[in-house]
């Protein structure tokens, strides 16, 4: 179970709009396809400000 402080909350929206910005900007036809790259994004900057925030204390 992760232990997530909400001072360590704040990481996850700049990770968060990373992401959706990463993924939101590959050129694509479909909107349908741009909302679900957007969507992707967000999904895995989230994930991966988990992973950051679980692994520092282990890196100290």
């Amino acid at each position: 179970m992760p232990n997530i402080i909400m001072n360590n909350l704040v990481f996850f929206v700049p990770m968060t709009l990373a992401g959706l910005l990463l993924c939101g900007e590959v050129p694509v036809a479909s909107r349908a396809i741009r909302v679900s790259l957007r969507t992707i994004g967000a999904v895995g900057g989230a994930l991966m400000a988990l992973l950051v925030l679980e692994a520092l204390p282990v890196l100290i």
